[in-house]
Parts: structure tokens; sequence; C-alpha cells
């Protein structure tokens, strides 16, 4: 989803070096900014991520100053990570990311990439499109840079995801019904959607 303005910075800016993945540059559509997560985020990651909102559908949280620097550190320096921040107007309002991994084979081991996508937003910026934005600049890149297959998993409950995600050329590949166990005692259905790069032309 494209929010308007200058149009994005040109894809082939993911890069994969020795230690973690990384973003050469920003990727913009002159509203929505995508780029490198620095040291320096880690007080406006705390922010919006240790709010219950921006809590409800993840696994591990972050609730301190040095948890988030954590999170930031961890990402840049394990293999196959990456996080941005997403920025609008000089200000971080949330973060997308995730992991590169081997896609399962039943012979040798593919030399391919596929991607885990995630992405949070601060609430005090929900329903202005920005994760769609994100979104829209990141999975490209990561197609452009050779990931095949980009795959994000959501809860069924969680609409505003699904919507981000199927507007953004995802396809609902399966439903794993009560298959989580929620923070408030109940199971919650899980959602494995994926986005697949274009075929190469013939």
């Amino acid at each position: 989803m494209n929010t308007g303005g200058a149009p994005p910075e040109p894809m082939q800016q993911m890069r994969y070096g020795p230690v973690a993945m990384d973003l050469s540059r920003p990727l913009t559509d002159g509203h929505v900014t995508v780029r490198a997560a620095e040291d320096a985020d880690a007080a406006a990651f705390l922010d919006y991520k240790r709010r219950p909102e921006c809590q409800a559908y993840v696994s591990r949280t972050v609730d301190t100053l040095e948890q988030s620097s954590t999170f930031i550190d961890r990402c840049r320096t394990e293999p196959d990570a990456l996080l941005c921040a997403v920025v609008v107007d000089g200000h971080v309002v949330g973060d997308i990311g995730g992991r590169r991994y081997r896609p399962e084979s039943l012979g040798p081991e593919p030399d391919v990439h596929d991607f885990y996508l995630g992405y949070s937003i601060s609430p005090d910026h929900w329903n202005r499109g920005l994760a769609g934005a994100a979104v829209a600049l990141v999975v490209p890149a990561l197609h452009e840079a050779g990931i095949r297959r980009v795959v994000a998993k959501t809860f069924a409950e969680n609409a505003a995801s699904l919507r981000v995600l199927t507007r953004n050329g995802f396809r609902l590949e399966g439903t794993e019904r009560q298959a989580v166990l929620g923070r408030d005692g109940r199971w919650l259905d899980d959602c494995t959607l994926a986005h697949l790069a274009e075929p190469a032309p013939r």
C-alpha cells in the first residue's frame, strides 16, 4: 500500500552481511520510512512495546529499557535477523523485521531462504495505514534480496493485522484452531499467511 508522496526507493537495498541481515539505506514511500534499527531507538520502542495493546498477541514482551536495548542488540547481531524502525515525520512509531530461514526439504538443502515477518505500531498511530505501508516497503525488498517466501502469523481475532497482510498480497494458507493459549486463558486460532516472490520470467 503506497500512502502517496515520493516514489519508493529502489528495492535492491536489503543486504545479507556475514553476521546479520541489514538495510544498506532506508526505504520510503515519501511519508513512511523504514530504516535499520539503532541503539538510540530503545526508548522509542519501549514506549509502545510495554503497552497492553502491543503485548496482547506477542509471546515475548518488552517491559524495561534494558530489555528494549537487548532486543535491538540481539536482532542486530544474530545471524539472519532483521530489525527496522518505522519512522514518520522523524519519529519512530513502530518496528518491522523478522528472521530468514532455510525452507524444509526432502533432499539437498535448498539454496534459497524464506522469511518470518513481524511488525508492531504504536497504538497512538493505529488506523493510519502505517503498518500496511511498512509491509509494502519491506516485502518487495525481501523478494528483491532473494527471499522466496515471506510468512506471517497472526491470530484470527486480530482482524487489523489480517487486513494489513491480505491487502499487501498475502494469502491465508491455513488456520490452526485453538492452537495458542492467550494471556487471558482463552485458546486462540492461529493463522498462517504467506507472500511468494513473483516467478522469474521464462
